[in-house]
This record gives structure tokens, sequence and C-alpha cells, in this order.
């Protein structure tokens, strides 16, 4: 009995501790109450609120500001577009440091943060630590080369961390090394340690920056879910070496960067869902990139009008020695590229599966505009393909499994020329194929289906 009594009286006792630090959480005004954030925030104490009066910021405190590992909120009173944290351009000072095992209760929320220059983070930096960054604009930043630094990160640089950046735009600017020109989400590099990262950008903008709009390294993983990434001068996402974790973006627009759409390589997973990739440029794989030992799952996406200057308009899986790529349910069209297959190109030495997706109206220079594929291991099922096996390009040492099922007839798009690449309602494409992904190669033909292969194609 006198133990039940006394787990009851901590338990009260807690309680009362809770209402107590809720009832006193402190709003601390600046520059009212303290003279710069940097003040503010060494004058909180957890669960307060630095609320910054509107208003350019500059100088020492209000600069390079720590938020010291405070699960506090510092906040703009009027939004960004009213307060700014100008670095300057001076050497060394970025907006906010973030370094002390900060959580999401940390959080930064509605500045304009400008003209930061350092090696690691031009406008914001975090290193073990996962605070929310929220209402923000993160512009005219700088990553540099200084002194062997490496220019990763010019909006942004997480080290080890599951920050949440909520909607906050970060665009124009530099990452001297390219490396994430707009985010720089890198892990942990030891082999073994079991730790894994997934920061989240989530209903952003990344644009016209200079280097990649996102890059992901090193055992971190990412969620980009209802981010628009335009403009950049580099790919829009990449994701490398040991990148694991299933990064995973959900609809999503990545357009118009000029070094191509997405990439994926050296033994990473990337998961692409309801999004839409047009109108990027790259030498290989306009919209989409999967380099040797990449993983590519792509699902109910659009992949259109994205050039190539040599394969892989739409999409390329090159050299694919350990890693495998899934697309269905997709539509890939009105992609360009100079050399061969306008709208897919597969060299694979895994396995490639294609599956309940359209690819009609590319364009390339050769004799195989839609598709051109080589390997083992290849799968189409429940397919249109305009001009069927008779434009699919292959290597003479190739092992293509195709499914009876394809069909080479016109989808019928609600309207192409404006971009709604619905279909018709009379549209043959309707209803085709299963509603799951094919589960192998051989192990999945039904009966009474008949797999197509090279030999049958040559004799075509």
């Amino acid at each position: 009995m006198n133990t039940y009594r006394g787990s009851v009286y901590i338990l009260i006792y807690l309680i009362l501790i809770c209402i107590n630090f809720s009832t006193y959480a402190a709003t601390i005004n600046v520059p009212a109450d303290q003279p710069t954030i940097q003040a503010g925030i060494d004058a909180a104490q957890n669960g307060d609120t630095v609320l910054v009066a509107n208003g350019v910021y500059k100088g020492d405190g209000n600069v390079n500001i720590n938020f010291k590992g405070k699960q506090i909120t510092v906040q703009s009173q009027n939004g960004p577009e009213e307060t700014m944290i100008n670095c300057s351009w001076i050497p060394y000072t970025r907006g906010f440091i973030f370094q002390s095992e900060e959580t999401h209760s940390s959080v930064l929320d509605g500045f304009t943060i400008r003209n930061g220059v350092h090696e690691y983070g031009g406008g914001i930096y975090c290193n073990n630590a996962s605070p929310t960054i929220k209402n923000s604009i993160i512009s005219w930043n700088k990553a540099v080369r200084n002194e062997g630094g490496t220019g990763r990160g010019g909006g942004i640089y997480c080290f080890n961390s599951d920050a949440l950046i909520i909607d906050s735009t970060i665009s124009n600017n530099i990452a001297e090394y390219t490396y994430g020109g707009g985010v720089y989400f890198d892990g942990n590099d030891e082999v073994f340690r079991e730790t894994r990262y997934q920061p989240q950008l989530i209903s952003c903008i990344i644009s016209e920056n200079n280097g990649s709009g996102v890059f992901i390294q090193d055992f971190a993983s990412c969620e980009i879910r209802d981010t628009k990434i335009l403009h950049n001068s580099l790919r829009g996402v990449v994701c490398t070496f040991f990148s694991r974790g299933d990064t995973q973006i959900t609809g999503c627009e990545i357009a118009q960067n000029t070094g191509g759409g997405v990439e994926v390589s050296e033994y990473s997973i990337i998961k692409i869902h309801d999004s839409i990739i047009k109108q990027n440029t790259a030498k290989y794989g306009g919209g989409i990139y999967c380099s040797p030992s990449g993983n590519m799952y792509v699902s109910d996406c659009i992949i259109a009008q994205n050039i190539a200057t040599k394969w892989g308009g739409g999409i390329e899986i090159a050299e694919s020695k350990w890693g495998d790529a899934e697309i269905t349910r997709c539509t890939i069209t009105r992609n360009t590229a100079s050399v061969s297959g306008g709208g897919l190109y597969v060299y694979c030495l895994t396995s490639f599966t294609l599956t309940n997706s359209i690819v009609w109206g590319n364009n390339s220079d050769d004799r195989n505009p839609e598709v051109y594929v080589s390997g083992r291991g290849i799968v189409f099922r429940a397919n249109v393909i305009r001009d069927g096996l008779d434009r699919i390009g292959q290597e003479p040492d190739g092992d293509l499994f195709i499914y009876e099922d394809n069909i080479d007839k016109d989808p019928l798009f609600v309207n192409p020329d404006r971009g709604d690449y619905r279909l018709r309602q009379d549209s043959p494409a309707l209803g085709m194929g299963p509603q799951t992904n094919v589960g192998g190669v051989l192990s999945v033909a039904p009966l009474g289906k008949r797999l197509v292969m090279w030999a049958d194609i040559k004799r075509r």
C-alpha cells in the first residue's frame, strides 16, 4: 500500500512540475527585452519564445546565432518578409547554428537569412542536431572552399541530423564544390554504425541554386514531400554513396534543372512516388539517372519533356551491376535523347522491371526513340509502348523478357500539348495489367502467356 501511495505522490508531483513549467514559459522580445537575438536565446529557458520584431539584423549577436541546445522557439513577429538576418558576406558568418543536440522542439520560425559565407552551410549549419526550421527564406548564401573546406550546402548543411524543414524557400544559394547548392544532407561515415538519419523537406521550394538542389550522401536518407525543386544548375536531387535509408520523394515537382532531375548512385536507394519530373536537361538521363550500383523504385510518376544530350532522355539506367530498378504505373512521354533511348535507356546486369506504364511520343536520333535496352533480368509487363517491339532497340547479347500483354495503341492523353497526360475515357490503356508489381522474372509468367526473347525480336 505504501508503495502504491508513493507512486501516486510521485505522479502528482510530476504533473505539477509540467503544469508549472508550461504556466511560466516566457516570451522574450527582441530588441525590447534583449538587444540581440543571441542575447534573447541566452536569457531563455526551455519552453520560452524569443519573439523578434520587424527589421534587418546584423553584426555581433545577430549572426552566427547559436541555439545552445535549448528547446525554445525563435520566431519573427510578422514573417520572413519583415525580418532578415543579414550576414553581410563576411567570411565565416552564417545565420544560425545548431550543434548541441537540438531536437524538433528547437524551432526557428519566420526569418529571411541572406548573404552568409561559410565552408559548410552558408545560411544554416546543423551538426548532430535536429531542429525544426519553418516558414523561412534562405537565399543568397554561399558555401566556399577556403582552407581545405569543400563548399557544401550553400543554403543549409546538415550532418547526422533529423532536421525538419517545412514551408520554406531555399533559393539562389551557391555551393562552390557544387555539392548541395540548396541543401546538403550528410550522415555518419562509419560503415557498421546502426544509426540512420532521415531529415525531412516538406512543402518547400528549392530553386535557382548554383549546384544541385538537394544532395544526400554518406548513410543519410531523406524524406522530400510536396516540394518543388526547380531551376537549379545541376541535378535537382542527388542521392549517393551508401545512402541506404530509402530516400523517399513523394508528391513533388522536379523541373527545369539544367543538370537533370534526379540521380541515384553508389549503393543508394531512392523511391519516387506520385511526382512530376519534367523539362530537365542533362548529358545522361535527363529526367532520372541511375548510375552503377544505384537502386531506384519509381511509381505513379510523370516523366516528360526531359532532354539528354547522350542517352536516356526520360530515364537512363547505366551499367547497373548491383542495384535493382522498378518503374510502375508511370507515364514517360515527350522526352528526347540525342543518341538513343528517348524515353528509356537501360543497361542492366541485375534486374529491371517496367510494369503498367506508358512509353509514348519520345524521340532520339536513332531508330529506337522510345526504348533502348541491354543486359539481363529485364521484364516488361502490361505497358503501352509506341510501335511495340519494332521500336525497342537492343544489344546483340541482351536477354529481354517482354510479356505479350504489352500494346502499341495510342494511349489517348487528354491534352498532351498542355501537359495534361491523364487518359481519356476511351483510352486503350485503361484497366490494363495487374494492380501490383511484378514479383520476379520467370516465375511470374501467368499460364498461357508467352515470353518474348531477343531471338524472337531479331526474327521480326
